[in-house]
């Protein structure tokens, strides 16, 4: 399923937010606010699911050329390149922890599959090739398996696999009824999957009643809720060292960026604006993160540093 849903910061984290600017973007993505109008884009670009690879670049999806593709640039927002091309929309795209490739979701098979293209644009290839979808893949910390969330257990909900990298070895690690787990990513230390448990109902076309972050063993024994919260938790996502997560929460009205230690203490709420802000990714240095923020139409990219 392709899915895809300045700033007062708090004083007391003395965070700051820094909007990208791509070189020759329809659009260059604002600093700051107008103080009494906003203007409304007539095309509104939007930049979704960033992820950084350790070398500092930035993969995400757009919208820019129509439909979405996969693009690249510099954490400043220079040397911007879109990566993939062709037909079908390119999605939730990861690095490689060795940043030599970036593995996305795509229907340009005719069905949504999970992918594997070179860094540099070179050596596209289908992983999965499998007539149910597959989506939100991310990488093990050795370069050697792919975790990924698929409907192929009944065709309609998400469960957990991972996948060796040459499409061998398939395993299936979740199998939750009518729960869907997705948007899962190994710890750093590969010992454990981080990932979303949509909880939902019997009963119409399956209501939604929440949402949690879950960390399991990475052999899909051991599950633990580590937010345990009646609002929608979700986008889930490791610092490069393992002891922190930030995720995306409603519990305060709008969508905000939140972390919390591995075992779900110490929660705290980094950025608070009105605005929606989803889908944090760490930086390498594990001082900050990436995210998206939804306002008017568009879906920006900006970073945030943390305690």
């Amino acid at each position: 399923m392709i899915r895809c849903r300045l700033l007062a910061l708090r004083s007391a984290l003395a965070a700051s937010v820094v909007a990208f600017s791509f070189i020759g973007a329809p659009h260059a993505l604002a600093a700051q606010e107008a103080a009494r109008a906003m203007p409304t884009p007539v095309l509104p670009v939007q930049d979704a699911y960033p992820h950084v690879s350790r070398e500092g670049l930035v993969v995400f999806q757009s919208n820019r050329v129509g439909g979405w593709k996969l693009f690249v640039a510099r954490l400043d927002g220079s040397e911007l390149r879109q990566l993939t091309n062709g037909p079908g929309e390119d999605v939730t795209p990861a690095f490689s922890p060795d940043g030599a490739q970036v593995v996305f979701a795509s229907n340009r098979g005719g069905n949504e599959d999970v992918w594997i293209i070179g860094a540099d644009g070179t050596g596209l290839r289908n992983l999965t090739n499998h007539p149910a979808s597959d989506s939100h893949p991310s990488w093990s910390p050795d370069d050697r398996l792919i975790a990924f969330c698929s409907t192929r257990g009944d065709g309609e909900n998400d469960d957990v696999y991972i996948v060796n990298v040459d499409g061998s070895g398939l395993r299936r690690l979740t199998d939750n009824g009518l729960d869907w787990d997705t948007f899962p990513s190994f710890s750093p230390d590969g010992r454990t999957i981080l990932f979303r448990r949509l909880l939902r109902e019997r009963g119409g076309e399956g209501t939604l009643t929440n949402s949690e972050v879950m960390v399991m063993n990475s052999d899909g024994t051991g599950a633990v809720n580590l937010t345990r919260h009646p609002w929608f938790d979700g986008w889930p996502s490791w610092s490069p060292d393992g002891r922190r997560i930030a995720f995306s929460s409603n519990r305060s009205d709008a969508y905000q960026i939140y972390v919390m230690n591995s075992d779900g203490s110490a929660l705290m709420q980094v950025v608070d604006s009105p605005y929606t802000d989803v889908r944090p990714q760490w930086l390498p240095d594990g001082r900050g993160f990436i995210f998206n923020r939804e306002h008017d139409g568009r879906i920006e990219m900006l970073q945030v540093r943390v305690p």
